[in-house]
């Protein structure tokens, strides 16, 4: 079975909704499945990271698509188009929009089987907000699509859902589950840390491993979007979508590779079926693998095994706590200044505590703070574990990528700005 197509935090909804702004992250299992992909890329500007991450609100961005010589047929290449509108009617050209992961539109289609996916980036035509891109559809019915788009206007991330009917054979949902997917002779597989079942609110750490034809390890992935890979998902309504990136050190040029082993956080937040798509770049072609799997509903509160609760907090506890916090927030805030200023202020007996403090006020650049307030966090999980009024809280994109907040709003420190509410929580 192949499909086409792609792109690399599923939406909690209560209700289905045409219009979808930042999903949720998904749990991965897998089924097997080969793929490849053809993307079409828009002129390049300034990168900017992003991820799909909780939550969802009206869209900014109304998202249509039509075929140029209308109908669309099963089998046969077309040429799409792809419209884009504010709320006012007006059109929205591309200097309305952001740069995601060096694109500034991500349009992502799938079928009702969930086995003909593409991921496309269209171009812009001659006629204001319009967007043209090649599409071959392999399946008969009615295609789901989700533009992910930043627009400059609302500043953030935004998925608009729409869709489109082709003529054709339709393909039935097949929800087998499996951990392995082979493509072009390369062997892709998903495990979960220690077997752990997926669960809807839990937190899970998925490992997909890639190995060559030969059977050595696959350390020759290339950059892909800013990412050694891209993953997404759906749910088997298709009422949302999930778009993350491998946890880690993301490729800084052309010549940098990754693999063999790429690690996703889930936090699944949907029970039933998903299918899950993987996508690498070898020999500078895309390849995608395919895993389907099946999340568990939420274990009830009350059939949760809790531990005692911890001792109360000292005051120099509080104090430690009160002052990462400034730290983080300023971290969120992208201001530098003022998160070396409170980490100098970190006054704690502590040694790890004033070890972890001393490096951010020492750093010279963000990046360098937040790679040092990852060890602060560890420690300020430790303090703050079990007790009343402290969230923990994770980003799928930085390893080990755990802070603590007192309050339920994400604001993640790790990536600032550019994606200010990417996580959840833990605990």
């Amino acid at each position: 079975m192949e499909v086409h197509g792609f792109h690399p935090p599923f939406l909690k909804l209560p209700i289905p909704i045409m219009k979808l702004r930042k999903p949720l992250l998904i749990a991965a299992a897998a089924f097997a499945t080969a793929m490849t992909a053809n993307a079409h890329e828009e002129p390049a500007a300034a990168e900017m990271h992003h991820t799909a991450v909780a939550g969802h609100t009206t869209t900014t961005i109304t998202a249509s698509v039509k075929a140029a010589n209308p109908p669309w047929v099963a089998g046969q290449a077309a040429t799409a188009l792809l419209t884009l509108t504010d709320a006012s009617g007006k059109p929205v050209a591309f200097a309305d929009l952001e740069l995601a992961h060096t694109k500034k539109i991500h349009l992502l289609l799938i079928d009702p089987s969930l086995t003909d996916y593409h991921h496309e980036h269209p171009v812009a035509t001659d006629k204001p907000g319009e967007y043209s891109f090649n599409f071959k559809p392999l399946h008969g019915g009615t295609y789901t699509v989700f533009a992910d788009l930043h627009p400059v206007a609302s500043g953030m991330q935004e998925y608009d859902k729409t869709e489109i009917m082709v003529e054709g054979d339709k393909a039935s949902l097949d929800e087998t589950s499996g951990t392995v997917a082979t493509v072009d002779g390369y062997r892709f597989e998903l495990s979960t840390e220690a077997g752990a079942v997926l669960r809807v609110g839990e937190a899970t750490l998925a490992k997909v491993k890639v190995t060559k034809p030969d059977g050595q390890p696959a350390n020759v992935l290339e950059p892909l979007m800013g990412a050694f890979a891209h993953g997404v998902g759906f749910p088997s309504d298709l009422s949302g979508v999930v778009h993350v990136h491998p946890m880690g050190t993301e490729p800084d040029n052309a010549a940098d590779r990754g693999g063999p082993e790429l690690m996703f956080h889930i936090v699944p937040q949907q029970a039933g079926y998903m299918k899950f798509f993987v996508q690498v770049q070898i020999d500078g072609r895309d390849r995608f693998a395919g895993f389907g799997f099946k999340v568990e509903p939420a274990v009830a509160a009350d059939d949760r095994i809790e531990a005692a609760s911890a001792s109360p907090l000292s005051e120099s506890q509080k104090e430690f706590l009160s002052q990462y916090e400034a730290i983080r927030a300023a971290l969120a805030a992208d201001d530098l200044a003022a998160a070396t200023k409170s980490a100098k202020a970190v006054s704690s007996k502590d040694e790890a505590q004033h070890s972890a403090a001393a490096a951010i006020a020492q750093s010279d650049s963000l990046k360098a703070a937040r790679a040092a307030f990852i060890t602060l966090s560890a420690e300020a999980v430790k303090v703050a574990t079990k007790q009343p009024g402290y969230y923990q809280m994770s980003c799928p994109m930085v390893k080990n990528g755990l802070w603590i907040q007192s309050t339920k709003n994400v604001q993640n420190p790790y990536q600032g700005k550019a994606m200010l509410d990417c996580g959840s929580i833990v605990k």
